[in-house]
C-alpha cells in the first residue's frame, strides 16, 4: 500500500510518501516552508495593487503580509474562497481593509494565486528521483476552525465541535474525516480536498494537524500517557487511557509559559482544569472525561516542544519512524489504514 500523507502547520509542511513494502526510514519524506509563507514572501516583492485568487489556506504569514501590504498603500483584492484564508468571517476581512469580489478591470493590478495542496507541483519534484503518486489513499492535515454562527467565538465552536466528536468516538483513528462527509463549517479541509482532486482520483482523507499528531504519537504510549504537541500557533494535549483519548486541552501556545503549561496539564489529567478558564485566558478549552490519578507518561512533539524544558515534568520527544517532523504524517498514515480497514469491513464493501 502507498500513502500519501500531507501535513500542513503554521511554519512547516511535512510529507510522508509512505510504502508498506519498505521500510519507513526508506520511505521518502521531506519537511518544507508551509504554503502561507511561501505566499508571503512572493507578495512582499510586489510593489503594486494585487488580486488574489484560489484556494482556501492557512492565513498565518501571507494574512499579515497582506495587511503591510496595504499599508503600504496597496489595494489587496481577495476572491472569496481566498478571503477565507484571512478569516472565517468575510465581514472581519473586509474590516481590515481588504477588498472581496472579482479581479478588478484595472490594469495596474497584479495577480497571485495561492493554493495549499499542489500536487503536479510535488509528482514533478519526485520524478526527478524515480518517484510517482501513484498512492492508493492519500491523506491531509490541515487546521481549521470552521466558520462559526454569527456571534460565536470560532475558538469555542473550535473546541465544542471536538468535543462532540470526542464524545462520539474517542480513538484517535477516527477523527478524520473521508471525502464527501466533511462538513459545510470546514471550508480549509474542504478546499484541501478539492485541490487534491483536481490532479488525483485517489480517495482522499483529512482530519485536523491536532488530531493527526495525537495518533502520530500512538506507537510510543506504553500505557497511561499524555501525549502534548506545541506547535507554533496552538498547544494540544491529549490523556491517552487503553489508546482512547480521555482529556483534551487546546490553547495558544504564545499564552503559555512552562509553569502555565505544567499546571494546566496536572489539573487537566486530574480532571480539574476548567475549560472556561482556559478559554477566558484566550486559549480553546478543556474536557476530562475519565481523570486520571495515576503516574502518566508524559510524550511531546512539535516545534516548540523545548518549553518542557521550563517545567519540572519528566518527558519524552516523540520521533515516530525515527523523526520528529514526521510525527504528524505518521498519524495520517494510520487513520488512512483505519480508514481502509474499517471500509474493507463493511457489510456492502467488496
Amino acid at each position: 500500500m502507498k500513502i500519501l500523507a500531507i501535513d500542513i502547520g503554521a511554519g512547516t509542511q511535512d510529507i510522508l510518501l509512505y510504502d508498506s513494502e519498505k521500510k519507513i526510514e526508506n520511505c521518502i519524506s521531506f519537511v518544507l516552508p508551509t504554503p502561507s509563507k511561501y505566499f508571503a514572501e512572493i507578495l512582499k516583492k510586489i510593489k503594486n495593487h494585487v488580486y488574489i485568487y484560489g484556494d482556501t489556506i492557512g492565513g498565518g504569514s501571507l494574512g499579515r503580509e497582506i495587511l503591510r501590504h496595504i499599508q503600504k498603500g496597496y489595494r489587496v483584492v481577495m476572491e472569496e474562497s481566498a478571503a477565507y484564508s484571512i478569516r472565517n468571517d468575510l465581514d472581519e476581512v473586509k474590516s481590515m481593509g481588504i477588498e472581496v469580489g472579482k479581479r478588478p478591470g484595472a490594469d495596474h493590478f497584479e495577480e497571485m494565486e495561492i493554493r495549499e495542496v499542489n500536487l503536479s507541483l510535488l509528482g514533478q519534484f519526485l520524478s526527478n528521483f524515480g518517484e510517482d503518486l501513484k498512492v492508493d489513499i492519500m491523506a491531509i492535515a490541515v487546521q481549521d476552525h470552521g466558520v462559526s454562527p454569527k456571534g460565536v467565538s470560532d475558538r469555542a465552536f473550535r473546541f465544542e465541535n471536538m468535543e462532540r466528536m470526542l464524545r462520539e468516538d474517542n480513538r484517535p483513528e477516527a477523527f478524520h474525516f473521508l471525502e464527501g462527509s466533511i462538513p459545510d463549517y470546514y471550508l480549509r479541509m474542504k478546499s484541501a480536498v478539492a485541490a487534491a482532486k483536481r490532479a488525483s482520483s485517489v480517495a482522499v482523507i483529512v482530519m485536523d494537524t491536532c488530531f493527526s499528531a495525537i495518533l502520530g504519537c500512538l506507537d510510543e504510549v506504553p500505557g497511561p500517557s499524555l501525549v502534548v504537541n506545541v506547535g507554533n500557533g496552538h498547544t494540544i494535549a491529549a490523556l491517552l487511557l487503553e489508546r482512547k483519548i480521555e482529556a483534551l486541552y487546546e490553547h495558544h501556545t504564545h499564552e503559555l509559559t512552562p509553569k502555565k503549561l505544567e499546571d494546566d496539564l496536572r489539573l487537566l489529567v486530574r480532571g480539574e482544569l476548567s475549560g472556561k478558564k482556559v478559554f477566558d485566558e484566550n486559549g480553546h478549552g478543556a474536557i476530562t472525561l475519565h481523570p486520571f490519578h495515576g503516574d502518566v507518561s508524559v510524550i511531546v512533539t512539535g516545534p516548540n516542544r523545548d518549553l518542557f524544558k521550563g517545567t519540572s515534568i519528566k518527558f519524552i520527544y516523540a520521533a515516530p519512524g525515527g523523526n520528529t517532523m514526521m510525527t504528524g504524517p505518521m498519524g495520517l498514515v494510520r487513520a488512512a489504514h483505519y480508514c481502509i480497514s474499517t471500509k474493507s469491513q463493511a457489510p456492502n464493501s467488496q
